[in-house]
């Protein structure tokens, strides 16, 4: 990693983004059982899912532009707030349209953090490292995302009553994380405008999404996101189907993560031996295979299924950062950020809406088979964009 005072912000940052992938993979989940429990049903689960990505869609960019103009700091600690927070509120919600709403306020803290995470790492290293700091910022997240359900599981096991799982604990526990990763974001970060930073030029909108690649970055990242979204919020509703209780869901939840954390280990080697686009290219089909054979598996088949699942969705996400750092201007990095996470955030208002109907209609089997359509999609996009870097 080529960046000067690496060890002043690397440890903090990577403390906040474990914290903050912890709270949101813990809370994510529970809200889904919390729909379960009031009788929401599928359709109302895509509704809470899509929730969590109202508001950073139409507040990303702002974000974006926010970060660029007055550093990561800010963002991160506003963040944090609004994930402890509504943590805490949902453990306590009992309708669905406070839990679509308290989900959503949620999202837009996510959404904070986030963008102010991977900012600091767009901003403190240079463009040819950028594989090897998102590969390693994004075992962290993965790291989060396995100690997160597993903790709210465990949680939730433990306070069960005749069988049901009991989410307000869990929530709460989502809320801890959220602490925590405020209290990591203090040292997190730039506080003000940066002098003398070519961050404080504001480039247009257009010209940022009309560099080269990048709209097909997008995509790809909109159809990664997109699936662990649904998977995250199905897969419960699969564990119902199949006799699978909290416990076993959220296990096959941590086996996922663990397997993504294992993918990011390895992609740096992975990169320079294949190049970038064929990794990416080969993961995404992986993927799409993986997800659309989901459905169709008992719990003891989806432990193989859920793991090559997970290696394999490992890798879009840390490839398409890099696709998109890389072919940003220094100085609109968070906003080129923000748009990807845009990007994303659409396809989880849209896909979960869609997948709620289709839900209804076809059940489980209709949600992971749009999923993988669309990964399939993608993963012809990506085999033509031009990339930044070697391929």
């Amino acid at each position: 990693m080529t960046t000067s005072g690496a060890g002043r912000w690397f440890g903090p940052l990577m403390v906040a983004a474990v914290c903050v992938q912890a709270a949101t993979f813990a809370a994510r989940p529970m809200v889904s059982y919390r729909a379960i429990e009031i009788g929401a049903g599928n359709l109302g689960i895509g509704l809470v899912t899509a929730g969590f990505s109202l508001l950073p869609l139409f507040a990303a960019v702002s974000v974006g532009r926010w970060v660029d103009a007055s550093g990561e700091r800010g963002a991160a600690l506003l963040g944090a707030a609004l994930i402890t927070g509504s943590a805490l509120a949902l453990a306590v919600a009992r309708s669905l349209w406070a839990l679509v709403l308290l989900n959503a306020v949620f999202g837009l803290g996510h959404l904070l953090s986030v963008v102010a995470q991977q900012a600091v790492i767009a901003n403190r290293v240079a463009a040819g490292g950028h594989d090897r700091a998102y590969a390693r910022f994004t075992v962290f997240t993965s790291l989060g995302q396995l100690a997160g359900p597993s903790a709210a599981a465990l949680v939730a096991g433990r306070t069960a009553s005749g069988g049901a799982a009991q989410v307000g604990p869990a929530l709460a526990v989502a809320a801890g994380f959220g602490l925590v990763a405020g209290l990591a974001s203090l040292r997190t970060g730039g506080p003000g405008p940066a002098r003398g930073r070519a961050a404080v030029r504001r480039f247009p909108l257009r010209g940022t999404l009309g560099q080269e690649g990048m709209w097909q970055a997008l995509m790809t990242s909109l159809a990664t996101v997109s699936t662990l979204d649904l998977v995250l919020a199905y897969l419960p509703a699969w564990g119902e189907s199949r006799g699978a209780g909290v416990v076993a869901v959220g296990a096959l939840l941590a086996l996922r993560a663990a397997a993504t954390m294992a993918s990011r280990l390895a992609m740096e080697r992975l990169v320079l031996r294949y190049g970038r686009r064929a990794v990416l290219v080969t993961s995404t089909v992986v993927a799409a295979v993986t997800v659309a054979a989901l459905p169709l598996c008992g719990p003891a088949a989806a432990v193989p299924v859920v793991a090559l699942m997970g290696l394999a969705l490992g890798l879009g996400q840390p490839l398409t950062l890099s696709w998109v750092a890389g072919r940003a201007r220094a100085g609109e990095r968070g906003t080129a950020l923000a748009l990807r996470l845009t990007g994303s955030r659409l396809g989880q208002v849209l896909v979960p809406a869609l997948a709620g109907v289709v839900a209804g209609a076809t059940g489980v089997l209709g949600v992971f088979t749009l999923s993988a359509a669309m990964l399939a999609a993608t993963a012809g996009l990506a085999a033509r964009a031009p990339m930044s870097t070697a391929e």
